[in-house]
């Protein structure tokens, strides 16, 4: 089970996903984005469409003229010599390639991590 909100400093936003609280660790895996004012502007106006994937991927889409935008923000696991750091890995790219395909072949894509 994954951590995951939105927080509002002044006019700038961080959406975010992780690990639990109560489960993190020094290797905590989480991620977030972090909008400007513009972009929060932008985000509000757009419905403030989010999803928490996982503690590892988070999707924001951005209604924007001409195209939209979809972000995924992702944290990949790095060291998939061990067999559940591998179903991990293996989890993670399954995600991330279902969220992609998922996404309007009208959107802009951009995946950051």
């Amino acid at each position: 089970m994954c951590d995951s909100g939105v927080k509002f400093v002044d006019d700038y936003t961080m959406i975010y996903s992780g690990v639990h609280s109560d489960n993190k660790t020094r290797r905590a895996h989480d991620v977030a984005i972090c909008l400007d004012p513009i972009a929060t502007k932008v985000w509000k106006d757009s419905g403030s469409e989010w999803e928490a994937v996982s503690e590892r991927i988070i999707k924001i889409r951005l209604k924007c003229t001409p195209v939209d935008i979809t972000v995924l923000s992702v944290y990949s696991p790095v060291n998939s010599s061990a067999k559940q750091m591998a179903n991990d890995a293996d989890k993670f790219y399954s995600d991330l390639q279902d969220n992609i395909n998922n996404v309007s072949t009208n959107d802009m894509h951009i995946i950051m991590g």
